[in-house]
């Protein structure tokens, strides 16, 4: 008798290696620092007014008494609407100067709100089940990620369905499980490593994907991604593979295995110095 995965199971399955296809939206910390417009000088949305009214009074119909009037108060009641929206943008952006300021130089607190705040991944039980983030210079992040482990995360059954529309469960093969798993891992840990990098002005990223708890950690892969050499790919395995330093043990009959070292800034600086 044949049968075939449901489109419910096949959803599933699918969703748990393709975290990392949901993009984060980047922010330039650099632009947001940056005035707007100067504060003594007229906004974007003022000056367009001002410059539809200078470019009106070079026609025709700037001649004509009646007109002329008529138009002239469309025009400043028009600069006066975009003179409030620009006080408006000055104003937000005089808020948040302060806490784009604190990001540029590399202040702990502001980066976690910011990954809080505007990263996507924390709203995804699916990804992970806490995350930990800490920093070694304005430059250089580090995040420990705290994957679900393979008995929650990946089904030891699937959900099948026969020709005549019967419902059927069969055991996954281990080394199914496993390979699952293992793209599982790689697209937590590459939509981790996207969205840290769309959300904070750090160049260098030490990625850990750890398993069990907080107080007993197992980390499973360690690697170091550098901003300018990472370059998104289909599949999250290369994606993160194409990093000069990226350690991880993982065989296809048994899956990955605890590592006993792991990439830090403080080692790893401490060894090239």
């Amino acid at each position: 008798m044949s049968y075939t995965i449901t489109d419910r199971q096949q959803a599933v399955l699918d969703e748990l290696k393709a975290f990392h296809f949901d993009k984060c939206p980047s922010i330039d910390w650099e632009k947001e620092t940056s005035e707007p417009f100067s504060k003594n000088t007229a906004g974007p949305n003022e000056k367009i007014w001002i410059d539809g009214e200078r470019n009106f009074n070079t026609k025709f119909l700037s001649k004509i008494p009646g007109v002329n009037k008529l138009v002239h108060a469309y025009y400043r009641y028009k600069q006066n609407r975009g003179k409030k929206a620009d006080k408006l943008i000055y104003q937000k952006w005089e808020e948040n100067y302060p806490f784009a300021k604190s990001m540029i130089e590399g202040e702990l607190d502001s980066w976690r709100t910011a990954v809080r705040r505007f990263a996507s991944f924390p709203e995804k039980c699916g990804l992970a089940k806490a995350y930990s983030l800490h920093m070694y210079d304005e430059n250089i992040a580090e995040c420990d990620v705290y994957l679900h482990a393979f008995e929650d995360i990946i089904p030891a059954k699937i959900e099948k369905v026969t020709k005549r529309g019967k419902i059927r469960y069969h055991d996954m093969p281990k080394t199914n499980r496993f390979d699952l798993y293992e793209k599982h891992v790689y697209s937590c840990l590459n939509k981790v490593v996207n969205d840290l990098f769309a959300v904070l002005p750090c160049e260098i990223i030490f990625m850990n994907g750890v398993i069990d708890s907080y107080n007993s950690p197992h980390p499973i892969l360690s690697t170091v991604v550098n901003r300018n050499y990472h370059k998104q790919k289909r599949c999250p395995k290369r994606t993160m593979e194409q990093h000069q330093r990226h350690f991880v043990i993982f065989k296809k009959r048994s899956g990955f295995y605890p590592l006993k070292r792991v990439y830090s800034p403080q080692g790893l600086f401490k060894e090239e110095g």
